[in-house]
């Protein structure tokens, strides 16, 4: 699924392309794509409406529009955007096909069908958004919140990175990633952790996510940049995929678990 990096880079991708271009036209392919709106409704409403700005929050991406509506995406598992020039005919993975100005076509793709457009009046009414935690990148990430959040929980560190309603954005693998640099186990619970390690998580967060986002998130199955590039953080990998290949720091085996059904990657001798 992607994650706060890869989102982000669809968001700069896109603000590069279909910013203050109108929309003329709308095909919807799959009505469970769009909500809550009927796939004519949602079509009537966003025709002739101009994209003011595309920007991020948590897994969202947020599309302001004139006049006064908002258009929520959210990729899931498969989901993506990809912008070209206009086309004969849809790919049997076209969702949503939005015509812009300027013979440009922005095409809502996704293979399995998770992903959702949403269609509000106002940032006030999306009730997803107004659920998340902070943002990770933002000067609300302070060493205050992480004790507020993790301190007095039993749940598992790891567990409580991928919890939205506290820090938005993180997802499975840079948990993992975040975990290892700041040589923290994902088997540690968040009252377990000293304000040290705190400060190192902090600094962690920032630093990994940075740095994805720097090489254009990762690509391990499905994601793609809005030109179809894929990106490159995958290179950069320590410890997500790497189960059984040797510690980059200490040439311990990296070990592979399942924490709430989900793989977590960590070294038993570099994480403590």
């Amino acid at each position: 699924m992607p994650e706060l990096p890869e989102v982000e880079t669809v968001v700069r991708g896109l603000q590069k392309s279909v910013v203050s271009q109108q929309i003329t036209s709308v095909q919807v392919f799959r009505n469970n794509a769009i909500t809550p709106l009927s796939s004519e409704l949602f079509t009537q409403r966003l025709t002739g409406c101009t994209i003011e700005t595309v920007t991020r929050r948590g897994k969202y991406l947020i599309f302001q529009l004139k006049p006064q509506l908002c258009l929520l995406a959210h990729l899931r598992m498969t989901g993506k955007f990809i912008v070209t020039s206009l086309l004969p005919q849809p790919h049997k993975h076209h969702r949503v096909w939005f015509q812009l100005g300027h013979q440009q076509l922005m095409i809502f793709d996704d293979m399995r069908c998770f992903g959702t457009l949403e269609l509000v009046e106002s940032l006030e009414q999306a009730k997803k958004l107004q659920q998340l935690g902070i943002e990770p990148l933002s000067a609300k990430l302070t060493l205050n919140h992480l004790k507020n959040c993790f301190n007095k929980s039993s749940t598992t560190i790891k567990s409580l990175l991928l919890d939205q309603t506290k820090v938005a954005g993180i997802g499975n693998i840079y948990a993992s990633e975040i975990l290892f640099d700041a040589k923290i186990s994902p088997l540690r619970t968040g009252n377990q952790l000293s304000i040290q390690e705190l400060k190192n998580l902090k600094k962690s967060i920032q630093k990994i996510l940075k740095a994805a986002i720097d090489k254009n998130g990762t690509s391990i199955s499905d994601f793609r940049k809005v030109d179809e590039k894929t990106g490159e953080f995958q290179n950069f990998l320590k410890v997500y995929g790497k189960n059984e290949l040797a510690c980059s720091h200490c040439s311990t085996p990296i070990q592979r678990i399942i924490q709430q059904q989900r793989s977590s990657f960590f070294c038993p001798s570099c994480q403590q």
